[in-house]
């Protein structure tokens, strides 16, 4: 089904590639934060374990948004993490960072 929002097909292509790389940033980052959510430990073990939980729903929300945005443009969105991820330049870390580490 052809596509008309006002934007030609190498636009319309430009700008899913970009947002195919936002959605990539933002799975990478909220699979972080959710990873973080849960092994979180120390004396700010509460009022970090919230934070992060509030960032990773909020993180997940958005992801949601930009997937919708691709497929407006007439484009799929990924289906599967290694899909997502593989454009990011945010990576997984190497074993649980510590509480210092977690919020840099």
């Amino acid at each position: 089904m052809p596509v008309d929002i006002g934007l030609n097909d190498e636009a319309r292509n430009t700008s899913a590639d970009a947002l195919r790389v936002l959605l990539a940033e933002t799975y990478a980052l909220y699979s972080k934060t959710h990873g973080y959510h849960w092994n979180v430990t120390g004396p700010r073990f509460n009022s970090l374990h919230t934070m992060f939980e509030t960032q990773y729903n909020e993180l997940w929300m958005a992801l949601d948004e930009i997937a919708e945005r691709i497929r407006a443009l007439g484009h799929f969105a990924p289906t599967s993490p290694a899909e997502m991820v593989e454009p990011a330049t945010i990576k997984p870390d190497n074993g649980i960072p510590d509480a210092d580490t977690m919020v840099e």
